[in-house]
């Protein structure tokens, strides 16, 4: 069940870098035709995330009229910003809402799993909440901004994790811990600026994929070795 309450304001960013930082709560702020708003929700060990984007009633008057079938679109990314899951919403100028299925608690073992929205639930760590409202929504319905609520809910009682070996790179990707807070409707950047992400993003690939590329090189060495074994001739 969606969480209910106030909402309060809370502008997103334009990218993974200034993305607005957000906790269990319901949050307003506008989009544009066009834009993608990015935030931060510290979800830990055991915890589990729930997210529903509302997007609200055309302002546009007389003339605006139609219906579009995917016009909302909410994602949810991890920490080292692969995609979870995503949900859309069409939109016809009354409210619509996009809601995240349920995804499991944050585990360790979920990385074992084959299917992305389980196997993406598997580091504590701030999760990134996204949300792009479709360029063509402006033909139909003006260029907004739109009213956009989000209502977030983290539940479960954090608890104890794995023990690493090491610390992560980039430092604080996997900490839980609620970032800096971000000024009502205010942002660390402006919405449409992209910031410096390249370089953390690369690292976070390589940590996401480590996993699978460990696994792929010892497939390979003891397909090597095997090789090599039948090509041995024999008596050597």
């Amino acid at each position: 069940m969606a969480l209910q309450g106030d909402a309060r304001p809370r502008r997103g960013g334009a990218g993974f870098t200034t993305a607005g930082a957000l906790e269990q709560g319901v949050w307003k702020d506008e989009i544009s035709p066009g834009q993608t708003l990015f935030y931060k929700v510290p979800v830990d060990w055991g915890q589990q995330f729930y997210a529903t984007a509302e997007l609200g009633s055309s302002s546009g008057g007389e003339g605006f009229t139609g219906f579009m079938g995917t016009a909302l679109v909410v994602s949810l990314y991890s920490p080292v910003r692969g995609l979870v899951t995503d949900a859309g919403a069409g939109y016809d100028g009354s409210q619509r809402a996009a809601a995240l299925d349920p995804l499991p608690p944050v585990e360790y073992d979920n990385r074992y799993a084959f299917n992305d929205r389980i196997s993406g639930m598997r580091f504590a760590g701030s999760y990134y909440l996204v949300v792009h409202l479709a360029a063509q929504v402006a033909d139909k319905f003006g260029d907004g901004p739109f009213g956009l609520t989000l209502r977030v809910r983290v539940d479960g009682a954090a608890q104890t994790g794995p023990a690493y070996a090491g610390r992560a790179v980039p430092q604080g990707v996997f900490d839980s811990a609620t970032g800096d807070s971000v000024p009502a409707m205010g942002g660390t950047g402006p919405a449409g600026s992209g910031g410096s992400d390249d370089g953390t993003t690369m690292k976070l690939v390589a940590v996401g994929g480590i996993g699978t590329g460990t696994v792929l090189v010892l497939a390979l060495g003891v397909w090597t070795v095997a090789a090599r074994r039948r090509a041995t001739p024999r008596g050597w």
